[in-house]
């Protein structure tokens, strides 16, 4: 087993470390309700990074997500990232409350933010390399926010990122879970990055609707469409259609203080139980379409044109779909919307699904 002088041979080595899983984690599989919501969330931003990593660096890039596991100590996650590791810090707020955060190494992070300022990617790492990355990162949680809201229904406020050295945090007690990914960077070898979530983020992912516990809770509840009047099989015409028809009519409805319709009980026990849920409310001035190289070109005093012609109506959107059409105003020093055209509640309900 051994050489003359004592020592272990590198057959030696091989066999003791066979099976060991060197250079990755090793760590519990994490089970329960608040994991498999956790597991989809992490699909969801891992798909996001693709897509925002793949357009900003004009070449292909993969997160390979692993399984979930569970950690509360700095020691589980390989020594090389410890070392020569950064972890971007991200906190959520409103339905999702916690942190997600990514560690990845120093190495890895200079080729993306090279690769991002038109370099070769084979490139040293330098502190100038954290304002790429952040930038990143910042893209990927601005993105995952609006898809978790549009396809999700899940209303999520994403911080700015901050960076930090990984080797200056203490230990990694407010984790309880990490997820391995295997970042595939077209023209480069696979290299791994870990998405580390809070008990906080995943307390609220418990009772999300990512979770199929929360799910079935709700179905418990008289909550279904039918129960709302709102019937499978007489879906909505989409609003934009209306709208390029007659035009849609304000409901006559009571006036209440905020000039809206006034809403004691709708008269079925099932929507009384939502009425008071808070929806985001957007107001879209217009949109338009720009070239990377234009984004870049990009400086204070800059004027970007939209599509929409001035004094147009602004739309107004919740949770992603047109409800209403309105004029902007000023009331006491802030800017307001007033209202032209809006469809019928009945109508709004049925584009809440």
């Amino acid at each position: 087993m051994s050489t003359d002088n004592g020592l272990l041979s590198q057959e030696d080595i091989d066999a003791l470390t066979k099976g060991l899983g060197m250079g990755s984690i090793s760590m519990p599989q994490a089970t329960g309700p608040e994991y498999d919501a956790a597991k989809k969330l992490v699909r969801l931003v891992s798909e996001q990074a693709s897509g925002v990593v793949s357009t900003v660096l004009s070449r292909s890039v993969d997160f390979q997500f692993m399984p979930i596991q569970t950690t509360s100590e700095l020691e589980n996650l390989p020594d090389d990232l410890v070392a020569n590791g950064l972890v971007l810090n991200c906190v959520l707020r409103k339905e999702l409350s916690g942190r997600l955060d990514l560690a990845i190494e120093k190495k890895t992070v200079a080729i993306l933010a090279d690769l991002m300022l038109m370099g070769s990617g084979n490139v040293d790492y330098s502190e100038d390399h954290k304002d790429a990355i952040q930038e990143i990162m910042n893209q990927i949680m601005g993105s995952s926010s609006t898809t978790m809201s549009n396809e999700v229904g899940i209303s999520v406020e994403i911080g700015q990122s901050t960076v930090n050295d990984l080797l200056a945090v203490n230990n990694l007690d407010p984790y309880k879970a990490v997820v391995e990914i295997k970042l595939h960077v077209e023209g480069f070898p696979e290299q791994k990055a870990y998405w580390l979530l809070d008990s906080s983020l995943l307390d609220s992912l418990k009772t999300s609707k990512l979770s199929d516990e929360a799910s079935k809770s709700s179905s418990a509840a008289d909550t279904s469409l039918s129960s709302l009047g709102i019937g499978a099989s007489s879906p909505s015409a989409p609003l934009t259609s209306a709208m390029q028809g007659a035009p849609i009519q304000a409901p006559h409805s009571p006036s209440i203080g905020n000039h809206g319709g006034g809403y004691g009980s709708t008269g079925n026990k099932a929507l009384d139980l939502l009425i008071d849920i808070e929806l985001p409310i957007t107001i879209e001035l217009g949109r338009t379409q720009m070239s990377l190289k234009r984004v870049l070109e990009l400086g204070p005093g800059a004027i970007i044109e939209m599509e929409r012609f001035a004094g147009e109506p602004v739309d107004i959107l919740i949770n992603g779909k047109i409800v209403a059409k309105g004029e902007v105003v000023v009331v006491d020093e802030n800017f307001g919307v007033r209202l032209v055209n809006l469809v019928t509640p009945e109508e709004r309900i049925k584009m809440l699904r």
